[in-house]
């Protein structure tokens, strides 16, 4: 979200959907041999990170995962994971080159990644809502975000939506609370941004916008 599609929201660890046709034991290779290179290390050095502890908590045929403490000066650890989950389906991605003004805050130089366009990643949104194992009041953000910034048209991600899916994802986003949107978004949200959304009756109104937004292909 924040590196193509230019969300605001920080995000604590890194999700990456990857093809079925990728070994788990060339996928734990490759990142291993990146992750405890010295090379990898030395790029991370001018952000003030000294070492990085790594653990392999999960490798399987559906999804791998790898924890990292991100070592400060101090000592100061920073906790993160890299998850890879194989999809079953074919990924709807498509390539282009991460947003210019995240690429020059980070140093970083200009390159060529997949990604999941704007629709894409509202219809990956609603899916995340309607899921009964998942309740996380960043989706309702990063849905409203790809509405009114990002420019989704809501009806194109809605007629990729089975009605009883999208009907258990409203349902869903009425669920959230103040208190779970302060907790989870607010201190992942630049600092102009927190005031705003700290603010009484502003998570209300965001949930209000996608809840109708999310039930108009009802009417």
């Amino acid at each position: 979200m924040t590196r193509v599609h230019r969300s605001p929201r920080g995000s604590k660890d890194m999700d990456v959907d990857l093809s079925p046709r990728v070994p788990v034991h060339t996928l734990q290779r490759a990142v291993s041999t990146i992750l405890h290179s010295q090379a990898f290390l030395a790029t991370l050095l001018p952000h003030g990170i000294v070492r990085l502890d790594i653990t392999t908590p999960k490798q399987t045929a559906a999804t791998q995962r790898w924890k990292i403490s991100l070592m400060l000066v101090g000592d100061t650890p920073l906790s993160t994971a890299i998850e890879f989950s194989r999809r079953p389906a074919a990924i709807q991605a498509t390539s282009g080159i991460p947003d210019a003004e995240c690429l020059r805050r980070w140093a970083m130089i200009p390159f060529a990644a997949q990604y999941y366009d704007a629709a894409q990643m509202a219809v990956q949104k609603i899916l995340a809502l309607a899921s009964p194992s998942r309740h996380a009041a960043r989706d309702l953000f990063d849905l409203h975000h790809l509405w009114s910034t990002a420019q989704v048209r809501p009806e194109r991600a809605l007629s990729l939506m089975e009605p009883a899916l999208l009907a258990r994802a409203i349902q869903r986003a009425t669920m959230f609370t103040t208190e779970e949107f302060h907790a989870q978004v607010v201190p992942y949200l630049p600092e102009t941004l927190m005031a705003h959304y700290q603010h009484p009756g502003t998570f209300e109104l965001l949930r209000d916008v996608v809840t109708q937004t999310l039930s108009q292909k009802r009417r």
